[in-house]
């Protein structure tokens, strides 16, 4: 993987808005960016990885495959329990590992079944998957197990809580109930002197994108050199004029990386249609590309405009065929898109030398 320093927007050749452009189960199976391989536990895991973790049937193994093998949600409410663990290789060298549920919750006999030293490292994290409609109490004492033993390894490792199965519920008791396991979790935490700086809960289900976002907001921090990405984002925001930029891996549509501005919830949904949208015409249009290198600008010709309302459209820009940046802004700046244009070719080439593929 070629080096990343951290530039500034001037340095690259990016321009502000106004400047003068002179020229202008056993089986390995590939889908979209990521491909699915069964792994078996004695086998090292990745360096960069996340840990689904839970109790039987409760919705890990459903939402790895509704966001890695694009598994229609109700193809997967009776899927069999998890037997085996299970890796998913993500475009950016992150491993996503779904564990075969826990059911028993003697700390001695859980530290037995899942070797401790899998929580160590300062690019792992922790996805420990509750069902709110079913033994809530039996999964967070479950979960109180795996704390103390991940904690006893890595103080520090990010855990996030998803509270799922949260369809079908008023939103009103989806609060109490994400309230109600949020102040059990960190009250406990608090009792046995655990570390809850870096816990996190999301409220999930498989039938919208709260799987997505909230699968996006765990592996960003795990991406290589994140910080420095953002920062890229960020600088490729301002000097563009947007309202916001999203670094999509479009075969899962997870968000890599994003500027550092608020994102509204219906922004992403929208994103995600998109993709469902134009994905099939994209792959076709790729796969006619030939002899084009990871430099090559040929790679990024796949251009898209998208209107999210009368004052604000999405700019799609193809990196490769993994990675696609995501730029809203207002209508009026699509006016001037060569402008855009000229950005994200300078702003590709820096996220393919920075990111493995």
């Amino acid at each position: 993987m070629n080096g990343y320093s951290n530039q500034s927007s001037a340095s690259m050749g990016m321009y502000r808005q106004g400047d003068v452009i002179e020229n202008e189960t056993g089986m390995t199976t590939e889908i979209g960016s990521t491909v699915l391989a069964h792994q078996r536990g004695s086998e090292k895991l990745a360096e960069r990885r996340v840990l689904f973790m839970g109790l039987p049937r409760s919705g890990k193994s459903s939402i790895l495959s509704v966001v890695f093998e694009n598994a229609h949600p109700y193809q997967v409410i009776s899927i069999l329990p998890t037997q085996e663990r299970v890796v998913y290789h993500m475009v950016t060298g992150i491993e996503i590992y779904d564990f075969p549920g826990i059911d028993d919750y003697a700390e001695n006999q859980f530290s037995n079944a899942v070797d401790p030293s899998v929580y160590s490292g300062d690019t792992t994290a922790l996805v420990y998957v509750v069902d709110s409609q079913g033994d809530i109490q039996g999964s967070l004492v479950t979960l109180f197990s795996v704390m103390r033993v991940a904690q006893a390894v890595n103080e520090q490792l990010p855990i996030h809580i998803f509270i799922h199965k949260v369809d079908g519920l008023s939103e009103e008791l989806k609060q109490d109930i994400q309230q109600d396991i949020q102040q059990r979790v960190l009250k406990n935490m608090g009792y046995e002197n655990l570390n809850s700086t870096f816990v996190y809960f999301h409220r999930t289900t498989i039938f919208d994108e709260s799987v997505r976002e909230a699968l996006s907001r765990v592996v960003q921090r795990l991406v290589p050199r994140y910080q420095n990405l953002e920062n890229l984002l960020n600088s490729f925001c301002t000097k563009s004029g947007l309202d916001k930029v999203f670094l999509f891996d479009v075969g899962t549509k997870i968000y890599l990386s994003m500027d550092s501005s608020p994102t509204e919830p219906q922004l992403y949904t929208f994103s995600c249609q998109t993709i469902d949208a134009m994905v099939d015409m994209t792959l076709v249009l790729l796969s006619d590309i030939t002899g084009a290198t990871e430099d090559d600008d040929d790679m990024t010709m796949q251009r898209t405009v998208v209107g999210l309302d009368s004052n604000t459209k999405i700019f799609i820009y193809h990196i490769n065929s993994y990675l696609a940046l995501f730029c809203v802004g207002s209508a009026q700046l699509f006016r001037q898109k060569s402008l855009l244009e000229f950005n994200c070719t300078k702003i590709a080439k820096a996220i393919r030398q920075m990111l493995p593929t």
